[in-house]
């Protein structure tokens, strides 16, 4: 295992998008040589990514991977079970992360050993609402971890460490079918295991996720149904036998809605806030909805 920094990006039929996280990659002002990414085909080879792959990026070590349809969880492990180097860090294909990125989350967990390292993610489809209130709520989620009272969370688009620490933390719960829930719990196991989550705003990735009003419901219905599958995880965890391991999800406090839809107010103009905060109310239908579809489910398998 050599010394540097590890990238793992799942992608599914987006040529475009992983073209341009890999150009990204590629001006990477990274000081141990060259950047070693993986790039995991869920459901590949695919011929939407034939010519893509065998394009040089002359300044990266890029490593193809590919496997059956099976989510981002299991891509992302498949990924980091081949990463040769003893970091290992996590993005999407549709990020573009910044030059300096790299090299920030590498600094941090160099200074800390044994700490877990996200960034800041910022939307970058300018003028699109959806877009803009899905990015707010994962800065909300993010920036909540970081209170006293709050749960510490990365998104997975954007955080890294150890890979010797997310191999004995045995790495995404592959439980986890869809995008949504396996980060969060990811990052509650590394916290009762004891291990910091340090938040570096300095190391910043660009999102490019273009969302229409289907496409945001679409993603906060998965998101509920992830929410479904975190708290079952985390019952079972708790109490291997307990009939009704999704209870949990009950001591969400009234609080946390309430400080969701007042957040935009705190970055944005009051014209702007007030759409993006009705939009992060809007969401919780589709949230509420995946879940208890999910439940359904799950009682009826």
């Amino acid at each position: 295992m050599s010394q540097g920094l590890s990238v793992v990006i799942p992608t599914h039929r987006r040529p475009g998008k992983i073209a341009a996280c890999l150009d990204a990659l590629a001006a990477s002002e990274y000081p141990h040589g060259p950047l070693q990414v993986l790039v995991v085909e869920d459901g590949g080879p695919t011929d939407e990514l034939a010519e893509l792959r065998v394009r040089s990026f002359d300044a990266l070590d890029l490593v193809w991977l590919d496997q059956p349809h099976a989510g981002p969880a299991v891509a992302r492990n498949l990924g980091a079970r081949h990463a040769t180097r003893d970091l290992v860090a996590f993005t999407d294909d549709d990020c573009c992360p910044r030059p300096d990125w790299a090299r920030r989350l590498d600094e941090q967990l160099r200074s800390a050993p044994g700490t877990v390292v996200g960034g800041h993610t910022v939307n970058k489809v300018a003028g699109n609402l959806w877009s803009g209130a899905s990015q707010a709520l994962v800065t909300y989620i993010t920036a909540r971890g970081q209170q006293t009272d709050g749960e510490p969370f990365f998104a997975s688009n954007n955080f890294a460490l150890e890979r010797e620490l997310f191999v004995e933390m045995g790495g995404f719960d592959e439980m986890f079918p869809l995008a949504g829930g396996e980060d969060r719990d990811m990052c509650r196991r590394l916290v009762e295991s004891g291990h910091d989550l340090v938040w570096v705003p300095t190391a910043i990735v660009d999102h490019y996720h273009h969302l229409t009003a289907r496409r945001f419901w679409d993603q906060h219905f998965r998101y509920g149904r992830g929410a479904y599958q975190y708290h079952c995880a985390q019952g079972r965890r708790a109490d291997p036998n307990d009939p009704n391991p999704s209870r949990g999800v009950w001591n969400m406090r009234a609080r946390f809605y309430l400080d969701l839809v007042r957040s935009p107010f705190r970055y944005r103009d009051a014209p702007q806030a007030v759409r993006i905060a009705a939009l992060l109310l809007f969401s919780q239908l589709p949230n509420a909805l995946g879940f208890f579809a999910e439940r359904r489910r799950d009682r009826s398998a």
